[in-house]
This record gives C-alpha cells, structure tokens and sequence, in this order.
C-alpha cells in the first residue's frame, strides 16, 4: 500500500502545494497541521490527499503534529480562498494563513479566552447564608448574590472582590451553585432602543421583495438616503431568516446564521449594540483588529461551529467558516474599505457576492451613496442611451431598492450651504456663519459635529522666511505638525522627529504650523466657545480600547456639545440631537488626478450631512469652500445622488473607465529606482507580446513616488473583456515569477484597483 500524501499551503510566496506523508496520522482536509520546512516548522492547512507525488517517496517528509481536536476548515472557504486567491493573483498558502485568526498561525493549540456563568441550584437556593462560616465572607456574599440577583458572569463576580471567582468555583464543589460557559461579550454603546417600529411603506416593499426570493442568489442594493432605516430592513431581513422553522425542502435551518459586513472597526460596536438590543434572542459575535487574539478566536470559533447565529465583521470576515449562512449584508458598501491595499488586495463585497452565489443565498448591499460600479449594475441600458460610445450595460444586473424618505416621520432632510471662504473674513479658520451655528446649537442644547478629514494639529511646518517645508526623508509627503507631542509625524510611513527650534535651511527661528487639523480645531473651538464640552475622534484620540465606545455612550448621554472628528464620524452613526455639522477644507479633493476623486467626495460629504437632523429637529450642514459653484456642490445641495452618479457614468463611458472597462495595477517597489525600472519594462515588453486584447500602458511613477523609503512605479492594464484581461494576468504573473530580476524588487497584481 503506498503511503498517504498530503497536499499542504503553506505561509510562503510561492504559487503551490507542498507534499508531506501523513505519517500514519488521521489527518482530515482543511485540518491544521505542523510541518517541517528547511530549518523550521510551520503552521499549515491540508488541502487534499493523494497518493502520488512528482517526487519521490522517501524524499518526503512526514508531518511533525496535526491538530486533530480542532475542527477543519470546510471545503466551501477552502474553494472560497482558492478562487480569490487565483483571481487576485496571489499565492494560495499565503492568503489562506492570512484568513486565519493570528492564534491559528501561531505553532501551539489553539485556545480562547472562555468565560463562565454562576447560577444558584435548587440545593443552593434552600441555604441559609447564616450557616456558612463567618470567616468565608466573600462566599457568604457571591451566595447572597446569586439567590437574589440571579445568574452572574464571571465579569460580574469580579465587581463583588477580587476572589469572587474562587468563591463560586467553591459553591460548584458544594453543589450550591452550577456552571456554564457564555459566549464572550464585546463592550458596545449603552442605546436606549424602542419597541420595534413600524416600517414605513418603502422599507416595508424593500424587506417583502427580498423575502419573496429568500430561498436563492439574487444581489440586492439598498439605496436609501441618509437615516432612511437601512439598519431597520437589517433587522427585520435577519428577523425572518433567523426565526424560520426547518421547512420539508430544508432551505432554511432553525440554525441558519447572518454576516453582516461593516467596513470599518468604528461602525462596529454601534450596529452590534443595535442588534443585541432588537435581536437579544440570538447569539451574536464580532470579528475586527481590535480584538484581542484570544477574543477573535473564540468568535471565530463560534461562527465555524455555528453557535453564533449573527456575525458581524470588517472585510477579512467574509472568508470566516459559516456553516449554516443563509444570508450575507453590506453596510455603507460603496467605502473603500472593503478594498485590502496589501497582500492580497482583494474587495470584500466582490468576494461577498461570489461566496452568495456559490451558497444560493441573497446578498443585500446598503449605502445612501452607491459604489459607481453598483449603481451601474443596478440600471438598465436606457440610462446611458444618450452616450456616445457604446454601451456594455447589462439590464438590472442588481435588484435595486430605494428609500427616498428618512425613517423618522418627523425628520428632513438637513439644508446645505456652502460659504465662498474668498469673500468672508475667517476667525482661526472659521467662517461667521458656521461660528454663529455653534453658538445657536449651544444655545439650544443641541449638538454639532465638525468634520476635518485630517487628524493632528496642521498638515505643514512652514518658514516664513525661505518657505521650507518639513518634510519626510522616507516618503514622497510632508510631515504633519502634532503640537502636544512636541512632534512632527509622517502619516504614511509612521516616521517622527522632535519640532527644530529653528529652520535647517535657513536658520531663522519663525516656524509655523500652517492649515488646520483635527488638534488645531479642537483647540480654536475651545478659544471660541469655552463653555463647550467638545469631543475629538480621530486615530490617535481612539486608540486605547473601549476609547470610541466610550465617547459614542458621552454623545448620546448629552455630556459633549460639539464633536470634531475625521471620517471615522462621517457615516453610520445616529446621534439624535445633532442638528449642525461643519465641513472644513474639501477643497483639494476636487481637483484630484484620480478619476475617482469627486465620487469619494460627493460620497463622504452626502455621508456626513447625513448625520444632521435624523429625528425631529432640523438639520442643517454648512460647508466651506473657495468653490461654492462647482457641479459636485451643486449636486451635492439638491441631494440627488442618482443624477449625480448617471452623470459620471455617461463620463466614463465616454473616456472608458471602470465601470465600463475592467482595469488591473501592476505595482512594484524597491530601495534602487533603477530595479524597479529594469522590472517594469519586463513587464510591459512582456504584457504587450502576450495579448493584442488587453490595452497597456507604459509604466509610470504613482502620485506619491516614494513610501517608506521604497521608490514605487506601476503599470496599467484594462481590457474591454473581464476573461482576456484575467488571461493575461495569469501569463505574465506566471513569467514575471521566473525572472531573476522579480527577486529584487517589491510587486504585485492589483484587480479592479481603487488606488493609483
């Protein structure tokens, strides 16, 4: 009998499987396993079970352990990962490991942090506190605890002393009290929710057409305005796959699960508290970077053995093992978050939908500002009939579903005004309509939120004298002024350096922090308005856990009158009394060499507008700009995103960009310019002798050509046929990986980019 072969991937940048013999052990496929590799061993995942190899039997390795008491991944992520792996060109070990939680990659049994609940018995219920010794006073008192407040989480023990869960395991022993374990509970917003409300028609004609096709794939795109109850059709979508009973045709299980996919960690613990308010009945689970290892593992773990029936996660949770997924939802779909930017640089909704279409089951994608590429797939061939170059439109590719009107009755829409910054005297940056604003909502006991997507105190260190600017000797930037710190950082690179006393061009000691940050706002609105309690929320004010969390609980408790903040605030949330949000400095966006630059913007702005005047108190939104007449400020006041976003279209159509043409990066960077060229013009000798099908441009440096001491250069590709271009990628990834030169520099394929 010839020995067993396993096929293995493995965390390496090579595009293959590694044979190893199994070693009489009982290893199933998509179990973990320890192997050895050169001078190491090495977590990786059996893949299939073979009994041939192209080598030789005896020069075979056996594997070192597998990891029987863990339950394998399932072949459907297994296919999952494969085809994303393929289609974004990427070695198949690599983006499989990278799926795992960090403890699945680590050489050690996987173990999660478990928590327990205490609950009284019968026995324990009839004992009197008094007949336990005097001196076991902590006892004495988890007892009482438990025989009047009911069951109590370890969390809750640790309130009680330090010992408290000594003594429960103590009243266990005894009989008195039993033990359970309970899902992990992430912190979440303390939210007052109200009954469930009643739907308005539109939500209400969105949640009945997609049950009636429940039972099969259909992608779903939820247009809906900004606080038009999008959440409220999550809810009751979920409501209706989770509380079905198993049917005779079995196409829908009483443990059928969710995925609810949030683009950011921020929108996280809002929607989870939302959720856990509306839906307590169902054990619900969150994946994203702020968990601990452990924390992320157990979730994980939770949603593969199918005990979480709702999960909620960022992008790397669509390859989460969900064995009973019955439907998956796209929060705020259009941000590019969903896009990763390294590694494999796949875009969650994409893979979200292939996963769907592969289970049969329905995918709903939301946003009050669609991805371009959606909307497309959502009209029909007459909405472009009047371009010029001919139309590739497929005819409603999306069900699309509109929410023209905001949830709560009383709500309207905020008015927008945009102030010519050229023709107003500004107070530290502030126009007076917007500081009379602030001033008009304090007065009120309202709230306001000032948007600024950019964080620290200023964006540049000037001289007066010579005009030098600090900049950063990793990156193709300038280095941003952070005053408390003392410091001057490169938001790119991570790099910092102490402020100079004077300037190293000149000498002369007149620097001075020009533009403004999220620090300086901060800090002129405390000079303006010191009565203020104002609240900043950007990168470095969250970053201590539990940090957004608790100033989201101080918004909605009243405790702060003005929030600055950068995008982190602009979409998702729900801040009732909010009534004013200021917009400062967009202006540079608008004349952005990325061809995608005005879609982000008139998204973001659309975004944070919304989150004025959501229930019954006007919302109004004024916004700063030295362009008040540009078409995007024009749109953006008439709030009618649909004509916005048709006439894009008709531009890229006519120009042939993305959604009209299917586009690829080849990316490459190292220390030496002069290797990446040499890299380059092998690429695109190569990619123009492969395929006549597939336009090629010449390789050219990226706006920002140097990052973290990398200098940088890539190559477009875009081909009117998603096949030929894919064709070509597999031919010239597969040429560039033999070329001696492709060892000296940094690259990689980038489908569909959203960044040149």
């Amino acid at each position: 009998m010839p020995k067993p072969i396993l096929q293995i991937a493995l965390d390496v940048p090579l595009a293959r499987l590694f044979d190893y013999l199994s070693a009489g052990k009982q290893v199933a496929v998509g179990q973990r396993v320890l192997v050895p590799f050169g001078r190491r061993n090495q977590i990786g995942i059996v893949i299939a079970k073979t009994d041939k190899s192209e080598f030789a039997l005896d020069k075979l390795k056996p594997i070192t352990q597998a990891f029987t008491d863990e339950t394998p991944l399932d072949a459907e992520v297994l296919s999952l990962i494969k085809f994303s792996a393929d289609y974004y060109h990427y070695p198949f070990g690599q983006a499989l490991l990278a799926a795992l939680p960090a403890r699945l990659r680590q050489i050690a049994p996987a173990t999660a942090r478990k928590q327990y609940r205490y609950q009284i018995t019968d026995a324990g219920s009839q004992v009197e506190i008094e007949s336990l010794p005097k001196r076991q006073r902590v006892l004495r008192q988890v007892l009482q605890v438990l025989q009047t407040e009911g069951a109590q989480t370890e969390a809750a023990l640790d309130a009680i002393s330090g010992s408290a869960r000594k003594a429960a395991k103590a009243l266990v022993d005894l009989g008195y009290a039993a033990i359970e374990q309970v899902l992990v509970q992430s912190r979440v917003p303390s939210i007052l929710e109200t009954p469930q409300p009643a739907l308005n028609a539109e939500q209400a004609e969105a949640v009945a057409s997609i049950t009636q096709e429940m039972q099969a794939f259909k992608a779903w795109l939820l247009h809906g305005i900004t606080g038009s109850g999008k959440t409220e059709v999550y809810i009751r979508l979920m409501q209706q796959v989770l509380q079905q009973l198993p049917s005779s045709d079995d196409a829908l299980q009483a443990n059928a699960q969710v995925l609810v996919l949030v683009p950011e960690i921020n929108l996280t613990p809002q929607l989870e508290a939302r959720f856990r308010a509306r839906l307590p009945q169902y054990n619900l689970v969150s994946l994203h970077s702020s968990l601990s290892e452990s924390e992320r593992l157990h979730s994980w773990q939770l949603a593969q053995s199918g005990a979480a029936q709702i999960i909620i996660g960022t992008r790397l949770s669509i390859f989460t093992p969900i064995p009973h997924l019955k439907l998956i939802l796209i929060d705020e779909e259009h941000d590019s978050s969903y896009k990763q930017q390294d590694s494999m640089r796949y875009h969650a909704r994409d893979v979200a939908l292939v996963r769907a279409k592969r289970l049969n089951i329905p995918v709903v994608m939301g946003s009050a500002t669609p991805a371009l590429e959606s909307w497309y797939n959502a009209m029909a061939n007459s909405v472009h009939a009047a371009s010029t170059a001919p139309s590739q439109s497929q005819p409603n590719k999306y069900g699309l579903l509109t929410l023209k009107q905001r949830a709560v009755t009383a709500a309207q829409l905020p008015k927008i005004d945009c102030i010519d910054t050229t023709k107003v005297n500004l107070q530290h940056g502030l126009t007076p309509q917007l500081i009379a604003g602030l001033r008009l909502r304090m007065a009120r006991k309202e709230q306001s939120l000032l948007f600024i997507n950019r964080r620290g105190y200023s964006p540049v260190l000037l001289c007066s004298a010579c005009h030098w600017i600090a900049p950063c000797t990793r990156c193709s930037s300038r280095l941003v002024v952070h005053l408390g710190q003392r410091k001057l950082r490169c938001h790119h690179c991570g790099h910092e350096q102490r402020i100079p006393l004077q300037c190293p061009s000149c000498g002369d000691a007149d620097l001075h922090p020009t533009g403004h940050g999220t620090q300086r706002l901060e800090q002129t609105l405390a000079t303006l308005l010191p009565t203020a309690r104002i609240a900043r929320v950007d990168r470095d004010s969250i970053s201590r856990k539990h940090a957004l969390v608790e100033i989201l609980d101080r918004v909605h408790n009243q405790e702060i009158d003005i929030l600055v903040g950068t995008q982190m605030l602009a979409k998702g949330h729900d801040f009732p009394n909010l009534t004013l949000v200021g917009v400062i400095d967009t202006d540079s966006a608008l004349h952005s060499p990325d061809f995608r630059a005005s879609e982000r913007l008139f998204a973001q702005l659309m975004q944070v507008a919304g989150r004025a005047g959501r229930a019954d108190k006007a919302g109004q939104v004024i916004i700063q700009t030295a362009f008040p007449d540009h078409a995007l400020f024009n749109a953006l006041r008439s709030q009618d995103y649909a004509t916005y976003a048709n006439a894009l279209l008709q531009e890229r159509e006519q120009v042939q960009f993305p959604p009209y043409v299917f586009t690829a990066l080849l990316r490459a960077e190292a220390h030496d310019f002069s290797l990446v060229q040499q890299f380059m013009q092998l690429a695109f000798s190569s990619a123009r002798a492969l395929s006549q099908h597939v336009v090629t441009y010449d390789p050219v440096r990226p706006q920002m050509e140097r990052l973290k001491g990398m200098e940088r250069a890539y190559m477009l590709m875009h081909a009117q046929q998603r096949p030929a271009l894919q064709k070509l990628l597999t031919q010239l990834v597969y040429q560039l990986r033999a070329a001696p030169i492709a060892a000296k520099v940094r690259w990689a394929v980038d489908v569909n980019p959203l960044e040149f």
